[in-house]
């Protein structure tokens, strides 16, 4: 055989590969479902006859399908070598047929994994991995776009924060340009007026913030106000940034205000010029990931105090400059445009792998799992049908004969599917309104928002099971049970009244998510996703 008509005959192959493997995507996924059913069901109770020969076939067409796809590869190596993860998983079944030990039950997991299309594009090469790069996004361009909003409260005033943010940016892009090596743009946006003078909290400005930053889009964002800036607990701050979501915001009220009965400074005074400098070289450093130092250490990152007698903008040390350099490839953000329902997930996914750290710290300083302390609208959605429940036969009848594993999976598919239901319904994700563009820390901060949403459904998952196995255990007689004509379980313990309990709370959790117990800007305010300067 020629050259030529050897050629020919490979790539003759390789197009019905291709045919094949797009014919065959959506069977094979259906096939896929069935087994993760089958699969279930031999975990929970184990396959009757009919149930298990149907296993077997879909078996048997998946060891159809790779050889089909392993004949017609041109290099049977290369193919055996790029989909080794499913001939393991096509081979771990056959050990069910010997009946080795009950754990194998759970390696055959990887058959159902080996067959969605998840892993079969894992295990496919080029595709999953032109998906992965697509998901990440582009490598951005070595430099730094940063929009700025201004939020005024009276007219007058918004040209005064105007010359305020040109004056900012013309003394901070310097130092951030020798430190950093990449080049540093600000871009004054559209401002912005207030209803009113009074005090904000840093969350308030999150949904303009987040959707300038889609809408830019930009790798920071600076929010100047002048009104005054304060924490859930009314701490009144010059500065608060949001690492997670990359967003700094500076209060020119703090910055004029000197002290009690001594009179306001102008914002063209030169030490609130030099002061706002620092503040702002300060927050960006902090977002950064620069390292506080005490005082003396550092003139950018020590702690920021205002000085009546700063006549210069700070400088960053030395060693904070080789940290910027190494790091300055990661400080541009990724961005995802366009992307399909499925690249929207593994962008999210992949951005949180990338900053755990940013993604972390947040579910730890707002204690997500005792959110719903802070959400009585939440709690009294979920707990009025609870107790309607407790009272209801037909709830004993079910919860009692329910099987554990029931039970168990129940509840983790109720608690998941509040969360998603609160943060979709609430349209707690950034940018609250829909844009095309995803960046980097947008995606990190909506993770720690589901997840902050997730962990709070788990606590009230618990707080509400608690609170019925109390009444199980103190309130109902002791006798009830015996005496209770409908039931088929004469004689109840404690794991039947946890179970029940158990089941009472996640109806209870379910119908709180259904009510929409929370309103969302309070929910915001309490997932820490700002914090003041240290």
């Amino acid at each position: 055989m020629s050259k030529t008509s050897t050629s020919y005959y490979k790539r003759k192959k390789y197009r019905a590969l291709y045919k094949l493997e797009s014919g065959l995507e959506i069977p094979m996924f259906l096939l896929s479902l069935g087994w993760l059913y089958l699969l279930i069901i031999d975990l929970v109770r184990g396959l009757g006859a009919i149930e298990r020969t149907i296993f077997y076939i879909i078996w048997g067409v998946f060891i159809l399908e790779y050889l089909l796809k392993l004949y017609l590869a041109a290099s049977k190596w290369s193919y055996i070598k790029q989909n080794w993860i499913t001939l393991v998983a096509l081979i771990i079944p056959a050990f069910r047929v010997f009946r080795l030990l009950n754990a194998i039950r759970i390696l055959r997991s990887a058959s159902f994994i080996s067959s969605t299309n998840v892993v079969r594009s894992l295990t496919s090469g080029r595709r999953f991995l032109t998906a992965l790069k697509k998901a990440k996004g582009p490598q951005p361009e070595p430099e730094m776009n940063i929009g700025i909003l201004i939020e005024y409260s009276r007219k007058e005033i918004k040209e005064d924060l105007r010359l305020f943010a040109e004056q900012l940016i013309s003394d901070v892009q310097t130092p951030l340009q020798d430190a950093t090596g990449i080049p540093w743009s600000f871009d004054i946006t559209d401002p912005s007026q207030l209803a009113t003078d009074k005090a904000r909290r840093p969350s308030d400005f999150l949904d303009d913030t987040s959707l300038r930053m889609a809408e830019g889009p930009y790798d920071m964002m600076l929010v100047i106000t002048d009104v005054a800036l304060a924490t859930v607990k009314n701490r009144v701050d010059a500065g608060f940034l949001s690492s997670v979501a990359r967003i700094a915001m500076i209060s020119t009220r703090k910055l004029v205000t000197t002290g009690r009965k001594q009179p306001m400074l102008s914002l063209n005074d030169a030490s609130v010029r030099f002061n706002a400098a620092a503040l702002l070289l300060h927050l960006v450093g902090d977002i950064v990931g620069l390292s506080h130092t005490n005082k003396g250490h550092s003139k950018v990152m020590s702690p920021y105090e205002f000085l009546s007698d700063r006549k210069a903008v700070p400088i960053f040390t030395q060693a904070e400059k080789d940290q910027l350099q190494k790091e300055k490839q990661q400080l541009p953000e990724r961005e995802l445009r366009g992307g399909s329902g499925l690249e929207s997930f593994m962008f999210h996914l992949l951005m949180a792998f990338r900053h755990p750290k940013q993604l972390l710290r947040p579910l730890l300083r707002n204690k997500a799992i005792l959110l719903p302390l802070s959400l009585p609208k939440l709690v009294t959605a979920a707990v009025s049908p609870s107790f309607i429940l407790l009272f209801t036969a037909e709830i004993w009848d079910v919860g009692i004969n329910m099987p554990n594993s029931v039970a168990i999976l129940f509840a983790i598919m109720s608690i998941m599917g509040a969360s998603f239901y609160l943060v979709t319904i609430q349209s707690l994700f950034l940018p609250r309104k829909e844009k095309r563009i995803l960046t980097e820390h947008l995606a990190v901060a909506n993770t720690t928002i589901y997840l902050s949403i997730f962990l709070a459904c788990i606590g009230l998952y618990l707080m509400v099971g608690l609170l019925m196995l109390f009444m199980e255990l103190y309130v109902f007689p002791s006798d009830l049970i015996q005496t209770w004509p409908t039931l088929n379980k004469q004689a109840v313990n404690l794991t039947d009244l946890i179970r029940l309990a158990s089941f009472i709370s996640t109806v209870g959790v379910t119908t709180g998510a259904l009510a929409g117990g929370f309103e969302s800007r309070a929910v915001i305010r309490e997932l820490s996703l700002f914090r003041r300067l240290k």
